[in-house]
């Protein structure tokens, strides 16, 4: 993972591993569950790792050797070339349920889990236990093995698992201790669970996070954009439908749930279910590679314009596929695996996700603070054709912010280009379906958008 100058052995133009992050231009890496978990770590069989037995240790099946302290040396060691790259680390952390075997019964039996009426373990995990996150002892433990990897390791984050599982109160204390240790520490996690659980006090839910600086992945807006994670019907990218969904979610989901933009994680996919590009193939079975790529670059385009923190599954900017497998914890490599040697032929996907970021990072309008200047700022405007969304900025408030008005258009026809009107005055068009435009050109009271895509234009 800390191998630097590493490309394609057919072409060194096209970087790989680390480079090709600094490359895309991310600002953190969030990692799957690196606290030792159950498994046999000198076998082969692969797991994701959601199923934490050793809290405090990092996973001896990623090491070189897992029988000395090569674990603890080369995760620092990890931690240290991404933070020497100028990116962040986020640990997938997963404190809702234990492994199988109930370790913390060693401790004091049965105190650290959660039961029903009956006696039996609670599983709202759907893992076979819950933690009882709300025992006196069991939030300390929380807390301080959360302030161990940040102190420890120098770890910028961490993502919860089924946060959904874990109390309210003990989130407050974990956001309170480790913004101590770092005021910039990045919290978020599911705002959901897996089912029933009898916990004791309020769930960090979608509900749970107002009054709290803690993220919640925004499903709503996931769904709108491509439809459900592993079904075959489709959302806006497809077929136009939920569009009044996708403008909510391009507000920041304010109207829907999110108490402020910087708490909503907006995401197409994750490691969860279907990657983007197998989702496509599923819900559109007809559709050619270049209608896939439009159509990802549709969904790319609506994901990094929208207000929140845009989230992207490692390898999707180049069209990973899974070859359909939505559930893959205990896949082999060859479905887990990120194949480099998808970047060249979808390099043109890739460099559209790049420059997205790019100007995303560059304009703050995209990363507006607070739902009421969202309200005042964006405007959507009436469009006849219902495959289409028209929004503008008025950035001229924004700090910081070079552009006074910015507009992005989208057209989800699949092959029926549209003429929209656009507001008074010369736009410039920063952005089309190709990417970003070196020579911009600039036009007026109206432009054609093609069908399954968009463009970014501002007033300067």
């Amino acid at each position: 993972f800390t191998e630097a100058g590493t490309h394609l052995a057919a072409d060194p133009k096209i970087r790989t591993g680390l480079d090709h992050l600094v490359e895309l231009g991310v600002t953190h890496v969030q990692l799957l569950p690196v606290q030792d978990f159950s498994n046999q770590e000198n076998q082969s069989e692969y797991n994701w790792g959601y199923v934490t037995s050793v809290f405090n240790s990092p996973e001896g099946w990623y090491a070189s050797n897992p029988l000395d302290e090569s674990r603890v040396r080369e995760f620092k060691a990890l931690v240290k070339a991404l933070h020497e790259r100028g990116l962040g680390v986020i640990l997938d952390v997963v404190y809702n349920h234990t492994s199988h075997s109930a370790p913390f019964n060693q401790l004091l039996p049965r105190y650290y889990y959660r039961l029903t009426p009956d006696g039996s373990y609670a599983n709202g995990s759907g893992c076979g236990n819950d933690f009882r996150t709300e025992s006196p002892m069991g939030r300390k433990y929380i807390v301080e093995t959360l302030k161990h990897w940040v102190a420890e390791y120098g770890v910028d984050g961490f993502r919860f698992d089924l946060m959904g599982l874990i109390d309210r109160e003990t989130m407050k204390e974990v956001e309170r201790e480790l913004r101590q240790l770092n005021p910039a520490i990045v919290l978020y996690g599911e705002p959901w669970s897996a089912g029933w659980s009898p916990l004791k006090g309020k769930p960090t839910d979608k509900a749970g996070i107002r009054g709290l600086h803690i993220g919640a992945f925004n499903d709503n807006f996931r769904d709108a954009v491509k439809g459900s994670p592993d079904g075959e019907e489709g959302g806006f990218i497809q077929n136009g439908s939920r569009r009044d969904a996708v403008k909510r979610g391009l507000e920041g989901s304010w109207r829907d749930w999110a108490p402020t933009p910087a708490q909503t994680i907006n995401y197409l996919t994750c490691h969860d279910n279907l990657v983007l590009y197998d989702k496509l193939k599923r819900s559109k079975p007809h559709a050619s590679e270049e209608e896939l790529r439009d159509m990802m670059r549709l969904g790319y385009l609506l994901l990094f314009t929208a207000q929140g923190v845009p989230f992207l599954d490692g390898g999707e900017e180049f069209a990973r596929t899974k070859g359909g497998n939505h559930n893959s914890y205990n896949a082999p490599d060859e479905v887990n695996e990120i194949d480099w040697s998808r970047k060249e032929p979808y390099h043109d996907l890739f460099s559209y996700v790049r420059d997205l970021i790019v100007i995303r990072k560059t304009h703050p309008a995209f990363r507006i603070r607070a739902k009421e200047q969202i309200a005042a700022w964006l405007k959507f405007h009436d469009t006849a054709d219902s495959n289409t969304i028209l929004f503008t900025i008025d950035a001229r408030q924004v700090p910081g912010e070079t552009w006074k008005q910015i507009c992005v258009v989208v057209n989800a026809a699949d092959s029926s280009s549209v003429d929209l009107a656009l507001p008074p005055g010369p736009w410039h068009v920063a952005l089309d379906q190709h990417g970003a435009l070196i020579g911009e050109r600039v036009v007026e009271d109206a432009i054609r958008v093609r069908y399954k895509s968009g463009l970014i234009l501002y007033q300067p």
